[in-house]
């Protein structure tokens, strides 16, 4: 049976921010609205510097597991704040073992600058 850590405590606070674009005048509109507070663990996989048009980017991928909802809330593109760092969920969330129990979301944040 997978459990997420040695700690099995979810003690990490993020707010979900669902975002719903909609199409006006042939521009897309991006509306970004606060539904909940959820707790879960958070894990930095690795960051990347990428240099682009002679800008540097920092690329962090990360995880965040949580509980699973019967009624999921999260989709790809939504938004988790989490210390004030705003978080982009990749992909569609994860079923751990289909049984559940557990949900894993792969966020991604995007910083310029430099």
């Amino acid at each position: 049976m997978y459990k997420p850590a040695k700690i099995r405590q979810m003690v990490t606070p993020a707010i979900h921010k669902s975002v719903e674009t909609e199409t006006v005048n042939g521009r897309t509109k991006k509306t970004v609205t606060s539904t909940a507070i959820v707790r879960g663990q958070f894990k930095l996989k690795g960051t990347s510097e990428i240099t682009a048009n002679g800008l540097t980017v920092v690329n962090d991928k990360t995880t965040f597991i949580t509980l699973w909802k019967k009624v999921n809330p999260y989709k790809s593109g939504d938004i988790l704040s989490i210390g004030g760092v705003e978080y982009e969920i990749i992909g569609t969330p994860e079923n751990t073992e289909m049984r559940g129990r557990y949900c894993v979301l792969n966020l991604e944040r995007i910083g310029g600058g430099a």
